[in-house]
């Protein structure tokens, strides 16, 4: 029986192989002819139902396997479509370059423009309006400008106002004062007439203040090699006319004890704005903040830490400490004072300047600056106390204040003959 089953099998194998050849015949010259496929038999119904039961099984057992990656099959999905849009834009005809995987992605955006160019001072000196970058060379340059004219006493403001730290100024005025008093007191004393630059009080006190030698100077001192303990060493050494003149003396004291620092006051920067919807939109740039990098990422701890203390029992010394810090988070702020028509004042201002400023800062700018008027802030409260700092209302680092006519007032002026008409506010010269 097997013999008969291999017999059969090898010669249906050589049928499949085709048609033989002689070993002499040429086969290169005969084209290979495609084997044609066997047509495959259609299933019967009952191969189809069978199949088609044995396919919901997988279905129902593979449902769940569906449900739990159906979160990634969206997360691949957009991501795909991401891909895709950045393909996309890659070859739009406005690209102007590929970005490689290693290069950040740089987006572009609109310059920034600030609400205000940055904070300026006024000079008391020459009056020029001087920004806070260039504040410490325009200070050093005006003084020596005047210093010629007035020797005493732009030396002694030299003194007070180019150095850090008060104390040490206090200390280097008191010395020097203390110099001049004692040759007031004995001026027949040579010994109080030299000043050593060796000597260890006057390099701890003065020496490293800036504007010494110029105070000596004007004050009648030279400089002078003298011997001292079998060598000789520089004095700052008082010239004998200026001894007999006592009162030249008193007077340099006067100056150095009364003398204060240049104080810079901020200009204003009035501006006046036209209507607008951003009226409260500020972009204010660094110098109206007293804040490091390093602090102002840690503000939104503070924030949170903030909310934790209120929930905490404080005692009212560390409440007020707190106010304090609080207060002093801002150097500057811009105000806007809106008017009944909408137009708007624009001024700078120091962060602990009180609101009295504020309020003579609008009168300057009115026709009729006799007229009382009220100013609130932009939750409608009256802002009455002139002596509170914008920091202690809130008004920082910038906030919009309503202006007002005194109600009361403008009721009994209404009838008088040259009375400022109501929608007449700021002089033509500012608009």
């Amino acid at each position: 029986m097997k013999k008969f089953f291999s017999k059969v099998k090898t010669e249906v194998t050589f049928k499949k192989a085709g048609e033989g050849h002689k070993l002499t015949e040429d086969t290169r010259s005969k084209a290979v002819q495609p084997r044609t496929p066997a047509e495959r038999a259609h299933p019967s119904q009952g191969a189809q139902q069978a199949g088609a039961a044995a396919l919901a099984r997988l279905e129902q057992k593979d449902q769940g396997k569906t449900k739990r990656t159906s979160s990634a099959v969206r997360a691949a999905a957009r991501a795909e479509a991401a891909e895709r849009e950045a393909r996309s834009n890659a070859n739009s005809p406005y690209a102007t370059g590929t970005r490689t995987q290693s290069e950040p992605e740089v987006q572009d955006c609109a310059p920034v423009v600030l609400s205000v160019s940055g904070v300026r001072f006024v000079c008391p000196l020459s009056g020029q309006s001087v920004p806070k970058e260039g504040l410490d060379q325009h200070k050093r340059e005006c003084i020596v400008t005047y210093l010629i004219d007035s020797p005493v006493k732009m030396s002694a403001t030299m003194i007070q106002s180019l150095n850090k730290g008060r104390d040490k100024v206090q200390v280097c005025v008191d010395t020097l004062r203390k110099y001049l008093e004692n040759i007031l007191a004995n001026p027949t004393e040579e010994k109080f007439r030299k000043i050593r630059l060796s000597n260890k009080a006057f390099q701890d006190r003065v020496a490293t203040m800036e504007g010494h030698e110029e105070f000596l100077q004007a004050a009648g001192f030279s400089l002078k090699e003298l011997p001292h303990q079998d060598t000789v060493e520089p004095f700052w050494v008082l010239s004998e006319d200026k001894c007999d003149d006592l009162d030249s003396l008193k007077v340099s004291v006067d100056i150095l004890t009364t003398t204060e620092p240049l104080k810079f006051k901020v200009d204003r920067m009035m501006q006046v704005l036209q209507p607008t919807d951003r009226v409260a939109e500020f972009r204010l740039p660094d110098a109206f903040y007293n804040l490091t990098t390093e602090e102002i990422k840690r503000e939104q701890q503070d924030r949170t830490d903030a909310v934790q203390k209120s929930f905490q029992l404080r005692t009212k010394a560390m409440r007020e400490r707190e106010e304090q810090q609080n207060l002093r988070r801002y150097n500057f702020t811009l105000i806007r004072v809106r008017f009944p028509d909408n137009v708007l004042l624009q001024g700078v201002f120091r962060a602990q300047e009180k609101l009295s400023a504020l309020v003579q800062f609008v009168r300057d700018a009115l026709v009729s600056d006799w007229l009382p008027f009220v100013l609130s802030s932009a939750t409608g409260q009256r802002l009455e106390e002139e002596e509170v700092s914008f920091a202690e209302l809130g008004l920082v680092p910038a906030a919009v204040v309503n202006f007002t006519w005194d109600p009361s007032i403008m009721a009994d002026i209404a009838a008088q003959q040259g009375a400022a008409s109501n929608n007449q506010y700021l002089k033509p010269e500012l608009l």
